[in-house]
This record gives structure tokens, C-alpha cells and sequence, in this order.
């Protein structure tokens, strides 16, 4: 097994955004999500500006209370997994459109997947 690159720094910010998203679509307030997961309202607003590095053990219970894969959080962050992404963010998307605008994504898809090669070619050129 090889060696893990270093990857960039735990985006706070971008989870707790995620974090309050959640939130808000339970139709909780910052008092009562902190109350449901053993934190202070004031907390719980410092971690969805990412004042406050959110713990794994908070994330776990925010999961849990928030009813959402612990992937969701990490959907904006280089440290999401594809197939969250695609799940959870996509998927949702595609199933909203018709027939002629699936073909035009699709060609779109195609389009982009060659530039990745391209890209990916000429980075192992160099």
C-alpha cells in the first residue's frame, strides 16, 4: 500500500454551512440542535461559521440528529467520496430534469470527461 499525500486542511467553514443547511431543513434553531447534541446554542453558531473546529464526536451526533450520512458534511471538502457526491448532490438534480435536457448533460459529461484526460495527460508529461 502506497503513502497517503498530504491533503489540504479540514474546511470548517464549508461544514459548518453544511451543518446549518441541515439544520434549517429540520427546522431546528441553533438552542434546540445544541440541546439535541449536549451543546450551548453559542456552540453550535460558532461551529456553522467554523469559528469552532466541530469535533468527530459532534459530527457523529449531528449526523444522527440531523438525519444525514456523515459524507454530507464533507460534500464541499476534497475529503468527500464520488459516489456521496453523486448520491447526494446529482442524483437529486438529474431526476428533475426531462428527456432533451439528460441528453445535453450528457454531452456535457462527455465533454468534460475528455478535458480530464487531457489534464491528466499532460501532468504526467511533466
Amino acid at each position: 500500500m502506497g503513502v497517503i499525500e498530504m491533503q489540504p486542511e479540514i474546511d470548517y467553514v464549508k461544514i459548518g454551512r453544511r451543518i446549518k443547511t441541515a439544520r434549517l431543513e429540520k427546522g431546528y434553531s441553533q438552542a434546540e440542535l445544541g440541546a439535541r447534541v449536549g451543546c450551548s446554542n453559542n456552540h453550535m453558531s460558532h461551529v456553522e461559521v467554523g469559528q469552532t473546529k466541530v469535533s468527530l464526536q459532534m459530527l457523529l451526533k449531528l449526523a444522527f440528529v440531523l438525519e444525514k450520512s456523515f459524507d454530507y458534511f464533507l460534500l464541499d471538502t476534497p475529503y468527500a467520496k464520488c459516489e456521496s457526491i453523486i448520491d447526494s448532490e446529482i442524483a437529486g438534480k438529474l431526476k428533475q430534469c426531462n428527456a432533451t435536457t439528460l441528453v445535453t448533460i450528457s454531452k456535457i459529461l462527455d465533454a468534460l470527461i475528455e478535458q480530464q484526460k487531457m489534464v491528466c495527460t499532460d501532468q504526467q508529461e511533466y
